[in-house]
């Protein structure tokens, strides 16, 4: 038996605080996305070394992930990223 989905103004928006949700906070600032891009082309050269089986393209890959985090951080005290609240 299929399930009817009402239309309508079931939603209490007084118990909504817009205020906290304005914003969200999902790391959309230039840090943020630098330390999330060297990440991922860190996993992908990780893999492209596990794949043909080089030492040397793997641990670069290896370095790369490992940096992201610590540039991030470095480009957000630099006041690139978000600020703490």
């Amino acid at each position: 038996m299929a399930t009817k989905i009402r239309a309508g103004n079931d939603l209490d928006r007084s118990a909504i605080d817009y205020d906290k949700i304005k914003d969200p906070g999902h790391g959309n600032t230039p840090a943020a996305w630098m330390g999330v891009f060297l990440m991922l082309l860190g996993g992908t050269i990780t893999a492209i070394g596990l794949v043909i089986e080089n030492p040397t393209i793997l641990y670069v890959g290896i370095a790369l992930v490992v940096a992201g985090p610590v540039v991030g951080l470095i480009m957000r005290a630099a006041g690139k990223g978000k600020p703490r609240s």
